[in-house]
């Protein structure tokens, strides 16, 4: 089961996606969602591996 933590990341990693599918961007909107993306990505994995008092997400209980 996703925790409510991840749930909401993972909410923000799609609104990235879809906003890089905007053809109407300049190339600065892009490298600011592109590196938004790369520091949701991150952020996803960190809580997925660490995000429950060093526990793996899906193994912990409550959002810490």
């Amino acid at each position: 089961m996703i925790c409510a933590e991840l749930e909401r990341l993972e909410a923000q990693f799609d609104d990235i996606l879809t906003a890089l599918e905007d053809e109407q961007l300049t190339e600065q909107q892009k490298q600011e969602l592109r590196a938004a993306y790369e520091r949701m990505s991150h952020a996803i994995k960190e809580h997925q591996e660490h995000g429950h008092a060093g526990s793996p997400c899906f193994e912990g209980g409550e959002i810490e």
